[in-house]
This record gives structure tokens, sequence and C-alpha cells, in this order.
């Protein structure tokens, strides 16, 4: 096969129409990249505006009050002590030195007057009258202990006194189902005091109620009757027996001024 020749490139276009012969051309080169052009400037900042006033706080609501405290239980019963363990034998004590001279005697003043105990006034209580001799007391049966206010005075109490070894208790509870509520004495109630007395004292509450109680039965258990309603209880009972009215000839009496008791 022959090679064709052209000798220019509008030759080559004519022989392309001529024979209808779509042949590709050469490819130029590329030509040079342009310069980069400059970036622009970057527009100021728009100035930030100004930030609202803050609302103010709403106020705070009421506390509610607090509910009533419930009541305290009883504390449980303290158990017995154990026994206190055999005390090792005492060893053997060494000899005793020799007793040292006994210097004389001096001679011995007069005896004077015994002082003698006589029942004073009340509010007395100890006091010995250097004129008479005497101590006087105060019949009751007192304790002293610092004022708790005023440093500069003691506070004086007494026994309550009664014919009998007597026990109270006291608390608090209320009737929920209009009905009644029970109330238990302490476990060891039973069996160690009895012949109890309960008086009830109703807490008003906008309306006066009345209250009845059952006896404190074998158990330590009374029962308290009425409508709803917070109620306050004073139990008192016997423990013991004393005589109350003993003749001196009959009985043996221990100590001195206002603690004496009967052997």
């Amino acid at each position: 096969m022959s090679k064709l020749f052209f000798g220019s490139y509008n030759s080559y276009l004519n022989s392309k129409n001529c024979c209808k012969e779509l042949l590709p051309g050469p490819q130029g080169p590329t030509g040079e990249r342009g310069p980069t052009g400059y970036t622009g400037y970057t527009g100021h900042t728009g100035y930030t505006g100004y930030t609202g006033y803050t609302g103010y706080t709403g106020y705070t609501g009421y506390t509610g009050h607090t509910g009533y405290t419930g009541y305290t239980g009883y504390t449980g019963y303290t158990g017995y002590t154990g026994y206190t363990g055999y005390t090792g034998y005492t060893g053997k004590t060494g000899p005793t030195g020799p007793t040292g001279y006994t210097g004389h005697t001096g001679h011995t003043g007069p005896t004077g007057p015994l002082p003698i105990i006589t029942a004073g006034a009340v509010g007395d209580i100890v006091r010995y009258n250097s004129v008479s001799s005497t101590w006087n007391y105060d019949a009751a049966k007192s304790f002293i202990i610092d004022h708790p206010q005023n440093k500069e005075k003691y506070l004086v109490h007494t026994c309550l006194e009664g014919p009998e070894v007597g026990v109270y208790y006291r608390g608090k509870s209320e009737v929920t189902n209009d009905t009644s509520v029970t109330v238990n004495l302490p476990d060891y109630i039973p069996g160690w005091a009895h012949d109890f007395t309960i008086t009830v004292t109703g807490i008003y509450d906008g309306k006066l109620k009345l209250y009845n109680t059952s006896e404190v039965d074998d158990n330590g258990v009374f029962t308290v009757y009425g409508e709803n309603g917070k109620f306050n209880w004073i139990a008192i009972g016997k423990r013991g027996h004393i005589n109350v009215e003993p003749y001196k000839n009959k009985i043996v009496v221990k100590g001195d001024g206002p603690y004496k008791w009967v052997e």
C-alpha cells in the first residue's frame, strides 16, 4: 500500500473532503499556563449587636411546713450482766517489819456534849446550830444541783413521797379509727408491778373530747376508747408494800438525821 504525503495542512484538509475519510491530525503543543490572578481583599466583619437584658428571676415560693416527728419507740431492755469470774488466789503476805517506837500521847481534852439532831423548818436542808449544839435538818429527802441559769444559785428539789413503793410510766398515743387504741407498758411489768391507775388527758385540736380506759391487764396492756385524737397518758402502779405506821419496839432503825431506813 502506498503512503500519502501532503505538502501542507490545507492539502490535508482537501484530501479529507475529497476522500470522505476522517483522519485525525496531529495534536499541537500545550500552551504555557498564564499567571494566577491576585486574591481579592477580605471585607470587614460587621459589628456584633448588643445582647438583650436578662429578665428578672421570679420569686421563690414559700417552703411547706415540716411534718410532725414520729414518736420515739421504747428503748429495749438491757440484758442481764454476766457473772464476774473468780478472783485468783492472793499470794502470801511477806513478813511485817518491826514497828517503830510510839511517841508520847498528849493529854486528852474534856469531851464535849454529843450533838442532838432535830427536825428543823422546811428548807433548812442540814445545818448545825452552834448555840444549841444541834443539827437541824429538813425532813424532806432533797438533792441539790447547780442552777442551770443563775451561777450564783443552787437548784433544790425534793423526792415525791407516798405510803407505798410506787412506780409510774407516761407517754403519748393517738386514736385513729374513731374507736380505740391499745397501749403497752414495758414487758417487765407483769409480775413486777400491779394495781395501776391510768389517767388520760386529751390534746386539744379545736374540739373537746372525752376518753375512757380499761384496766391494765396481766400482760401490762390497757385500751383507751374515744374518737380520733391525740392524748397524753400516765400509769401509776405499786411495786411493793411498806408498813407505814410501825411500832418503835418492833423495828430497828438505821442511819442518822433524815437518811434513815428500817432494817
